[in-house]
């Protein structure tokens, strides 16, 4: 009985809190603040008070609260906080470049490679002095009846091409290469097009970096550029005054290696763009293995590592350009033989060394001409750059395979990398080699000139898996100390509720 009555005693005492706190209407509590006065109530200094406070905030059931506190007191600093945000988000270029944009710069990429290697078709039939006028707009089209096209067809007879070479030209032959020159022209203003007017989207909808903005600004107008030397390249052909009279009308093989090399410097600033900003998402998807591989790869043992593959990308790109100096002069067609030139390696030194290509009296272009204007000699130089090229390849290739430092430093792709550019390279000797011995069938020799584009794609890949992006580096660390400030800042909180 004494039990019972202590029960009794201690349940009534108990009675009117109950009450008040769980049987009272929650629009009268809110009204009459008789929660705000409970949680102030019991806001001591207790552990037990705080888990109690914390439990009564965080209650799914009593979120009119937590709701109004927060309306009352800190909804103005966080809207304020948030359009700060917004405004600076909207109003600034991120740091890193969309994917989207890397997939179209390797589209593009895709369509200048295409473009170079029509380009070379268009040059070995001879079809690139068909169109004799530079119409950027009103060119689009071609001749739409038989008067436009006999209105062409005149305008080409009158060029030294039609007089020296083709005389007896029909003109449905006419018709022919006039479409290789009009498709090459069209699929120019393609690559423009498809370049700028993207290029124009990503930057106002803030999709690029900020440098990369400005390297798209490069291409663009590089793009146009290239225009421009292709039409300067295509009227040194026009004129009979540009070469030897009675010779073979050809355009000028300084304008053909400037158009070709332009080619090809547009071809890789969109390819390594499009690669980096790839790599940069790679990398900033695991912010700590991320700065693990960059680490791993600016250990010094591997910088000679790098700066061979720098060194051979150099000799593939200037190989590229002694190729146009052949091209345009047709030195292919000259000792159609390998590895000897005639009696010997290379010709007699008074073939090479010809006075009749110096222009002054005390023959002091007499080097120079000849390196760029004399067939043999150019044929020699294009011969000593690919094997030097092919030599370096190898050399690199056995170093990785054989060295114990790249065998435990160099990463896996960079592995697999070189075996690609040895691979490309041992194709391309190859595919030269045949394109001479064959005097240079049109086949062959567009082959071997896609084949330097492979050749050089492969090597810029290999570069991009040893390269060292010191802007993706920062980024990686700027990212990694903002997450050690959250999870410092969440550990602190869950503390404080503790």
């Amino acid at each position: 009985m004494a039990t019972m009555r202590s029960s009794l005693s201690l349940w009534r005492s108990a009675a009117p809190r109950l009450a008040k706190d769980f049987f009272t209407p929650r629009e009268c509590i809110r009204s009459q603040g008789y929660l705000a006065n409970t949680v102030r109530q019991i806001s001591t200094p207790s552990r037990q008070a705080s888990k109690i406070q914390s439990a009564l905030l965080n209650d799914k059931k009593r979120q009119f609260f937590t709701s109004s506190l927060k309306q009352s007191t800190a909804a103005p600093a966080v809207a304020e906080a948030i359009g700060a945000g917004s405004a600076k988000a909207k109003s600034s270029f991120p740091k890193i470049s969309d994917k989207a944009v890397a997939y179209w710069l390797l589209g593009s990429a895709a369509s200048v490679f295409g473009i170079v290697v029509f380009g070379g078709l268009t040059r070995l039939t001879e079809s690139g002095l068909s169109i004799t006028e530079w119409r950027p707009v009103t060119g689009s089209l071609p001749p739409m009846n038989a008067e436009h096209w006999e209105e062409e067809f005149s305008k080409y007879r009158a060029s030294p091409e039609f007089q020296l070479l083709n005389p007896n030209m029909t003109l449905s032959e006419f018709k022919s290469i006039y479409y290789m020159e009009w498709i090459h022209r069209l699929w120019g203003r393609f690559v423009g097009i498809s370049f700028v007017v993207p290029a124009v989207y990503f930057v106002a909808r803030k999709k690029v970096s900020t440098p990369m903005a400005w390297r798209l600004f490069g291409i663009a107008g590089l793009i146009g550029f290239q225009g421009f030397i292709g039409w300067w390249m295509v009227k040194s052909g026009l004129k009979d005054d540009l070469f030897a009279p009675g010779s073979h009308p050809r355009v000028s093989q300084y304008r053909l290696t400037a158009h070709l090399g332009a080619a090809f410097t547009c071809y890789v600033a969109m390819l390594w763009n499009g690669l980096a900003i790839l790599r940069s998402h790679r990398l900033m998807a695991d912010a700590a293995a991320g700065i693990k591989e960059l680490n791993a790869l600016r250990d010094p043992k591997l910088a000679f590592f790098r700066r061979s593959v720098a060194g051979i990308a150099l000799l593939v790109f200037t190989t590229v350009i002694s190729g146009g100096l052949v091209a345009g002069l047709d030195a292919g067609l000259i000792y159609n033989e390998f590895p000897f030139m005639g009696k010997g390696l290379a010709p007699p030194s008074e073939e090479l060394f010809d006075p009749r290509y110096s222009r002054h009296e005390d023959r002091s272009d007499l080097w120079w001409r000849n390196m760029l204007e004399n067939p043999s000699l150019v044929q020699l130089d294009h011969r000593i750059l690919a094997m030097s090229t092919f030599t370096a390849i190898c050399a690199l290739m056995v170093y990785t395979r054989r060295s114990p430092t790249m065998k435990r430093y160099l990463p896996a792709p960079a592995r697999k990398g070189v075996h690609g550019v040895f691979m490309f390279a041992c194709c391309q000797v190859a595919l030269g080699i045949s394109t001479l011995l064959y005097l240079v069938p049109t086949p062959l020799a567009s082959a071997h000139q896609a084949g330097s584009l492979f050749l050089l794609t492969w090597v810029m890949v290999l570069g991009s898996r040893v390269w060292h992006p010191s802007r993706t580096a920062k980024l990686l660390q700027m990212a990694i100390k903002a997450r050690s400030a959250q999870l410092n800042g969440t550990a602190a909180s869950a503390v404080k509720r503790i």
